[in-house]
């Protein structure tokens, strides 16, 4: 009778508990997400940007996942998490009534919360589908997804997407990003030791950081290692190894930037294309047509090119004063800041080696000489090293306004920024005197045969300026557009030998612009009868206005509309000087179609874009169109070649290659620019300050730009073969009087090959007298 009293009683419970569970199933699963949906899930990762070699160049992501399938995960690792995490994994449904219990028994005892009772499976579901908040409700609605998710995948499947997916601190999600962010290797190279640490940080990201708490983290390490050691997947003696290895960490890196202006190009591109989520969350492969080399290149030309110019503007004094040099901790402090504030620490090299720029405190300044402290090292800085220190004066040419005395430079206290020289003893360097540009550039430089940007540098420094000068600063073009207008006209009829008068004109009617607008050379002198030639050689004013005058403007602006200008162009005369503003970008898709025999390709910037299954979802498509003939590419290129042989472009000549290009300086010194090209790589130059301000006299293109042009040129076709420029058959070569472009006799002593299309030759001697007796040509 007893008995089945108890059975009856048992069986009530029974009863009774299962109708208290289904009710609390029914209850708190409405609403839940189906679990089978993550047979699709896809978490997100990080989208990579690759050079033209496929290096590494950047990175896109709002969580640093890097997906590590569960064989490429070491043995250890997988141990460690669950010794650590849910020791019976592998042997409960999604919950572990025993670890629930344990738990509670615990923190009973403790009198707070020491010890959880969720599994890996629970962690899982929560992290996927569910808030953070602590509540009775969470929990249980964590423990359904939990059973549910147990039966609809493996133990191995649940445990691959859980260490893909966990938070490891610092922004690195999954064991693939902690690995590398921790360690700076990948996942399947860590250690017992390391494997550990890595294991014990989701518990508490923040409070384990080895990079915040080292001693917590270690702590957090060996209680793991002997977990691993208790339950049997290490031995006692690997156990003792790994307590005793020294934690050798790596460095917390930045998002991999490398070529800051060009990636946010590219960002633009792929958000506009794609949207952000697309960018941000998907794990696309980019592959560009960056050349890392060239763009390395590229961004220390600007900068050493900057640096330079800057310098002839004057100096504009210290960045702030010390008052009191005596609280040396103090001074230390200001520097360190200053320094970390400008990212001048290479992680590499430290912040002391040459050729480094770093901040300084001026401690004693005599005639010939200022001594600086650098904190932790000292430097002298010569009088010829900072005699450019003038006052700031564009009027001035620093040639001839050097300072003869480092007091008229600088004080006690000044901090000041200083490049290092050679190092003299243990902490004592030379020094030179350095500023941070107030002056800007820009520089593109693309493959002319298919379009593909091989480096791009939109200004000095990123962080503290986004705007890419590159593709966005709409600029006067100076002397660098004329040679659009030599095209026109000689697609109009002129040939490069052609004769026109470099004289005085005057424009006083019809046009208020040209109230009485005298247009003269930058010499401010005339020279009379000048061949098409030497007036772009010598950049001549007069001619290419008359040239204009010729064609007419809708000419001239029909050519740049077809070479690649877009931006909007006054319908006046001034053209012909470069007054209407263009983009750098325009201006050097423009030459790249004298560069490649006539034909327009749009500039490309991306080769073909990989989603994270690895196919193809983007390529590039080439748009190739014939805008000129070779002939008149031919023509204006040998033009552009007289220009570096012989005129404003001469500088360039030490490259001991076929070169053209062309200057480019506005009024008042504002912009100067060179853009120039060998036959395989077209570049351009802009030098300017954002405001629209004289950067000082005798600031040319010649002075200004050519030497970032040069540097770069140097360096990007180092190794390569030399090339000529291609033939065109639609150009012959002719014997011409170079005083009248008639055609020369044989006997003629005065003749000179000319080149000429095969449909446009030169007149013979008489037929120019039309043209000469003309006061305007």
């Amino acid at each position: 009778m007893l008995l089945l009293s108890f059975l009856g009683l048992t069986l009530f419970g029974l009863l009774i508990g299962f109708a208290a569970a289904g009710f609390i199933y029914f209850k708190y699963s409405q609403g839940l997400p189906d679990v089978r949906q993550l047979k699709d899930y896809q978490p997100s990762t990080i989208s990579r940007v690759y050079s033209d070699n496929d290096e590494l160049i950047a990175e896109f992501y709002i969580e640093k996942r890097i997906l590590a399938p569960l064989k490429d995960i070491p043995t250890h690792l997988k141990q460690a998490t669950l010794a650590v995490e849910d020791s019976n994994f592998y042997y409960h449904f999604g919950i572990d009534p025993k670890a629930i219990i344990r738990a509670m028994i615990k923190n009973f005892q403790a009198g707070h919360v020491v010890e959880g009772g969720s599994t890996i499976t629970q962690q899982l579901s929560k992290t996927l589908f569910l808030s953070f908040e602590r509540s009775l409700e969470r929990k249980i609605r964590e423990a359904i997804l939990a059973i549910r998710m147990e039966l609809v995948f493996t133990k191995d499947e649940i445990l691959e997407m859980y260490l893909n997916q966990i938070y490891y601190g610092h922004g690195s999600y999954g064991v693939e990003a902690a690995a590398r962010t921790y360690f700076g290797k990948p996942v399947k190279e860590l250690t017992i030791a390391e494997c550990a640490l890595i294991a014990g940080l989701p518990k508490a990201p923040n409070h384990y950081s080895p990079y915040k708490n080292l001693e917590k983290s270690v702590n957090r390490r060996n209680h793991a290692i002997r977990r691993m050691a208790h339950n049997g997947f290490i031995t006692e003696q690997e156990k003792e190894q790994a307590l005793a290895e020294e934690v050798k960490l790596g460095q917390v890196a930045d998002p991999v930037n490398k070529a800051p202006y060009f990636v946010e190009y590219i960002r633009q591109f792929i958000q506009e294309k794609y949207g952000t989520n697309k960018l941000y969350r998907d794990g696309l492969k980019i592959y560009t047509t960056l050349n890392y080399r060239s763009q390395v290149a590229a961004q220390k030309a600007v900068r050493d090119g900057l640096r330079e110019a800057d310098k002839r503007f004057g100096f504009r004094g210290p960045i702030q004063r010390v008052a009191d040099l005596t609280h040396r901790e103090s001074v230390d402090a200001l520097l360190t800041k200053l320094n970390e504030e400008a990212d001048l620490v290479d992680e590499e090299k430290g912040l002391f080696f040459e050729g480094n720029i770093i901040h300084g405190v001026v401690t004693r300044v005599r005639q010939d000489h200022a001594n600086v402290y650098l904190g932790g090292a000292q430097g002298i800085i010569e009088l010829e090293d900072m005699d450019w220190a003038r006052e700031p004066n564009t009027r001035l040419d620093i040639r001839w306004s050097r300072i003869k005395n480092a007091r008229h430079a600088l004080s006690i206290g000044d901090v000041i920024l200083a490049k290092l020289g050679q190092k003299q003893s243990a902490s004592e360097w030379n020094l030179s005197l350095e500023q941070e540009p107030e002056v800007q550039a820009g520089l593109i430089s693309l493959d002319p045969t298919n379009g593909h940007i091989k480096a791009m540098v939109g200004g000095y420094d990123f962080k503290k300026s986004q705007f890419n000068r590159a593709t966005q600063a709409v600029r006067q073009p100076g002397s660098a557009f004329k040679p659009i207008i030599f095209a026109a006209a000689i697609e109009d009829g002129y040939t490069p030998a052609s004769i026109v008068i470099d004289s005085p004109i005057i424009f006083k009617e019809k046009e208020d612009t040209f109230d009485k607008w005298k247009p003269v050379n930058f010499s401010e002198k005339f020279y009379g009868p000048t061949s098409l030639r030497t007036a772009l050689t010598h950049s001549r004013n007069v001619v290419t206005i008359k040239l204009l005058q010729h064609t007419g403007v809708p000419k001239a602006v029909e050519v740049a509309r077809r070479l690649g200008i877009d931006s909007s162009m006054a319908n006046n005369l001034s053209i012909a000087l470069g007054s209407s503003g263009v983009t750098l970008y325009e201006l050097v898709k423009a030459y790249a179609v004298f560069a490649n025999q006539g034909r327009r390709i749009e500039p490309v910037p991306i080769r073909f874009i990989n989603n994270r299954q690895g196919d193809a979802i983007y390529y590039a498509e080439t748009q190739t169109q014939q805008v000129i003939s070779s002939g008149l590419a031919a023509i204006v290129t040998d033009l552009m070649k007289s220009v570096v042989d012989n005129g404003t472009g001469k500088k360039v000549r030490v490259l001991n290659r076929p070169i053209a290009g062309k200057t480019g300086t506005t009024n008042n010194y504002i912009d100067a620019w060179f853009m120039g090209y060998s036959p395989e790589l077209v570049t351009g130059v802009w030098v300017g300050k954002d405001r629209d301000e004289p950067m000082g006299v005798n600031e040319t293109g010649s002075r200004a730009a050519i030497p970032i042009w040069l540097q770069f040129m140097q360096e990007a076709l180092a190794g390569k073969p030399v090339k000529s420029f291609p033939v065109s058959d639609e150009v012959v070569y002719m014997k011409v009087n170079p005083e009248t472009g008639n055609a020369a006799s044989f006997d003629d002593p005065k003749a000179r090959l000319e080149m000429f299309l095969r449909d446009n030759l030169p007149m013979k001697a008489g037929e120019m007298e039309a043209i000469l007796g003309n006061d305007n040509f």
